[in-house]
């Protein structure tokens, strides 16, 4: 019998040990393995545009690593909160303690004094993949002084005087009429104090500029204090947060469209005429061309830019935009080759400057041309011959052989060749042709360019003599030329020296 109670009792003992082990709750998780502490304080007072911060504490007292994903719930229009954490999302291991704030942003405006925020979170057990729901609890944040209390003073100074006359306009919407007009007032006085005062400062200058500037700038500053005025009184009304950001947003745009407007007339009026002036002083062609480029250049800039701070201002993320311009910007490069190599040539010809306008050049096809442009695409050429413009791109100039008659002077060597008869007195032809090239008057008689002759070679029927000899402007060596060339023919005849045509001598052999 006591070994049968004996064997009783171990049975009893282990099938309560098997119950135990069956039931134990260290193999799953619980909603208990996650012990929150709530924030110290749970209800504050703050100033407008200040912020509320409220702190829990998060301690992982199970086996497991659990994943918390905070969530806020409620709340007022204006009242913005959030978490330190960006994604709201932490991770808790075992055994670990984690804080978590909560930071609430108080608005501008009393429209909603009070707001209240509940905090919850799901929370998820990463071995056995179990999902429960924690609440956090709620926080509440008051703004100091309680609903909206109507102003009293006008810009924060003076008692509103409108009231005693106008019973009806006893409130908020007769200060803000008068902060307006007083506003109103301040802008006038900007504009009409202002022109006086900064020409009297100015009025030693010799330039023109400053009033140039001033007559630019003074309408613009008068709207914008303007408006500030009417955006900055409208506090004075207690209106909905939506609609004071909703008129801050508008004041904005109006400023980035008045500023715009400024740069673009001062680019215009000011810079580019004041470059043109310089550009009209300098010998140089570079600027001449270059200025064009600049004016496009800059009107294209301050568009995109007044567009990037508008698309900014309305929550629109020009990173991306921008990125985008870039990769299009590579795009059009790759597409537009052609164009960016005349436009890099045409650099270099301006820079290098091988010609400049005006300049008389000799191209390879042997085309006398006068240079009328260069440009950043193209160079136009002016066909002294033939009466045409020929266009050619600058990558295609840029890499020809061309020969500028024009440097280093005007000067130009005329060469005349003539073939005289074996028999003639060489000497003799030599001096009748410089003594018809000393007596032309547009002949260069200087030192170093006289004029001279020269035997250059034995021809099958006659004895080649070349004569050379300069003149002063190179339009003129096509006359020049043709005019010594029938004096000298004059003198050859009347000297008796014969100009031989081309003779053959032929043989018949007779084998009879």
């Amino acid at each position: 019998m006591r070994y049968m109670k004996l064997v009783t009792i171990l049975l009893i003992m282990s099938v309560l040990a098997v119950a135990l082990a069956a039931f134990s709750p260290s193999a799953s998780a619980t909603p208990g393995d996650l012990h929150v502490f709530p924030p110290a304080v749970t209800s504050m007072n703050a100033t407008m545009d200040s912020t509320a911060v409220y702190r829990w504490g998060i301690y992982n007292n199970g086996t497991n690593p659990h994943t918390v994903l905070l969530d806020i719930r409620d709340g007022d229009m204006g009242w913005e909160a959030s978490f330190s954490n960006e994604d709201s999302y932490v991770l808790i291991p075992p055994g670990e303690f984690v804080r978590v704030e909560l930071i609430v942003t108080v608005p501008n405006t009393r429209d909603y004094p009070i707001a209240t925020f509940n905090v919850t979170a799901t929370v998820r057990d990463l071995v056995t993949e179990t999902l429960w729901t924690k609440e956090f609890g709620t926080v509440t944040t008051s703004i100091i002084g309680g609903a909206y209390i109507p102003p009293t003073k006008v810009l924060g100074w003076f008692d509103d005087p409108l009231g005693n006359f106008i019973p009806e306009l006893d409130n908020e919407w007769g200060v803000f009429l008068t902060t307006v007009t007083v506003w109103l007032l301040i802008g006038i006085l900007i504009y009409f104090i202002l022109d006086p005062v900064v020409k009297q400062v100015t009025k030693k200058t010799k330039s023109n500029l400053d009033d140039n500037i001033l007559a630019i700038i003074k309408g613009p500053i008068f709207w914008i204090v303007f408006t500030y005025g009417i955006v900055s009184s409208l506090g004075v009304l207690n209106l909905k947060w939506i609609y004071i950001n909703s008129l801050n947003i508008l004041f904005r745009s109006l400023l980035i469209l008045l500023s715009g407007w400024m740069a673009y007339r001062i680019f215009k009026d000011i810079l580019l005429y004041w470059g043109k002036k310089y550009s009209e002083k300098t010998k140089t062609t570079v600027d001449d061309v270059m200025l064009p480029l600049f004016e496009k250049l800059g009107m294209v800039v301050i568009v995109i830019v007044a567009v990037i701070l508008t698309l900014n201002l309305f929550g629109v993320d020009v990173t991306m935009l921008v990125a985008g311009m870039g990769v299009m910007g590579l795009v059009i490069a790759f597409a537009a080759q052609d164009t960016l190599g005349n436009f890099i040539s045409g650099m270099f010809l301006l820079t290098d400057r091988p010609f400049k306008i005006g300049d008389i050049i000799l191209m390879e096809n042997g085309d006398y041309c006068k240079v009328q442009q260069i440009g950043m695409r193209s160079t136009k050429l002016y066909n002294t011959f033939d009466h045409d413009m020929i266009i050619l791109p600058n990558s295609k100039i840029a890499n020809e052989k061309v020969i500028n008659l024009t440097e280093p002077d005007n000067k130009m060597k005329v060469r005349i060749t003539v073939g005289v008869d074996y028999s003639t007195d060489i000497q003799k032809a030599k001096q009748i042709m410089l003594d018809a090239a000393r007596d032309h008057k547009d002949v260069i008689h200087e030192e170093d360019k006289l004029p001279f002759a020269r035997l250059i070679d034995f021809g099958d029927s006659a004895v080649m003599l070349k004569l050379y000899t300069w003149v002063y402007n190179l339009d003129d060596q096509w006359r020049v030329g043709g005019e010594l060339r029938e004096e000298i023919f004059k003198r050859f005849k009347k000297e008796g020296i014969s100009i031989p045509f081309p003779q053959r001598v032929v043989h018949i052999r007779n084998d009879d």
